[in-house]
């Protein structure tokens, strides 16, 4: 069994996203709600962590957090997985020289410069972003992932994804996966009057940027959008990941074990690849494209 114990570790964040997916987060750059040190690693020690584990560090901004350095270090010994969330911008105040592979950061392009500046609402976050990929990949001995996020302000301002694409050419490095996925319906994007792209829009520009970085043999790892314009899919083998899963949820106030089914959306009953739509909201899977071969994996 794989274990996943998913943190929330404060509710500070930097940013101030227009479709942020923690309602609870105070986006004024201070810490809140913050879990302490002890707190995070007395309820990993009674749950017995191991190396066969998976640890997520996530917020708010979780680099917000008063004493991240101690929590980044002291998961070291244990050799687990620790995937951390974070907008980057932070990433250039650490020395993060200490950590291994076993690190791996994912951090969230809205698009080019203007369209992830406006989603995030901080002037200046798309530059701190790039400056915190480039110092995972030059400065440390961890992995750098980048979530591309589709939203409706990229579908307007670049409807071919030419200078979505341009950017990565030239600015945006990563060293280990690209996640292809588009803006959920949240409770603050709901507040903002910002809505989630259509499904046709998704399907168009996952074939658009499926395309362009599978060409440069990059894992690609597709979850929450629309896959209906990948027909080979459907014929393609599918190595099942067959693990079976349990998610733990912690913050400073709460903890629980978190029911792992999806809902089955309207747009699946009639869709010839449902049986391979995945949600690593619900599920905590993706369907990962790497050295010509597709399978099911853990995000």
């Amino acid at each position: 069994m794989k274990r996943i114990f998913y943190f929330n570790i404060t509710y500070g964040c930097n940013s101030n996203c227009i479709f942020c997916y923690s309602h609870n987060t105070l986006h004024n750059s201070d810490p809140h709600n913050e879990m302490s040190v002890e707190q995070f690693f007395r309820y990993l020690n009674d749950k017995g962590l191991s190396a066969h584990d998976r640890v997520i560090v996530n917020g708010g901004e979780p680099l917000m957090h008063t004493d991240i350095e101690k929590i980044f270090s002291g998961l070291i010994p244990y050799g687990c997985e620790v995937l951390v969330y974070t907008n980057g911008r932070l990433l250039t105040n650490y020395n993060l020289s200490g950590l291994n592979r076993n690190f791996r950061f994912i951090i969230p392009i809205h698009g080019y410069e203007e369209i992830h500046d406006s989603i995030t609402r901080v002037r200046g976050s798309y530059k701190e972003t790039l400056e915190g990929l480039e110092y995972l990949v030059n400065q440390t001995g961890c992995l750098a992932d980048v979530k591309l996020i589709l939203n409706n302000k990229m579908i307007s301002e670049d409807p071919y994804g030419e200078k979505t694409l341009q950017a990565f050419d030239q600015q945006i490095i990563f060293n280990h996966a690209i996640h292809l996925t588009k803006m959920a319906d949240t409770i603050v994007s709901s507040k903002n009057g910002c809505r989630t792209i259509t499904n046709d829009d998704a399907s168009r520009f996952m074939r658009i940027f499926f395309d362009y970085f599978s060409q440069r043999h990059v894992k690609i790892k597709i979850f929450d959008t629309c896959i209906k314009s990948m027909e080979w899919l459907k014929s393609c083998s599918l190595e099942v990941y067959e693990d079976s899963l349990t998610v733990y949820f912690k913050d400073k106030n709460q903890y629980r074990v978190m029911e792992l089914t999806r809902k089955l959306m309207d747009c699946m009953t009639d869709c010839f690849l449902a049986d391979r739509c995945i949600s690593a909201v619900d599920e905590y899977k993706a369907l990962e494209f790497f050295e010509n071969k597709i399978y099911e994996n853990l995000e």
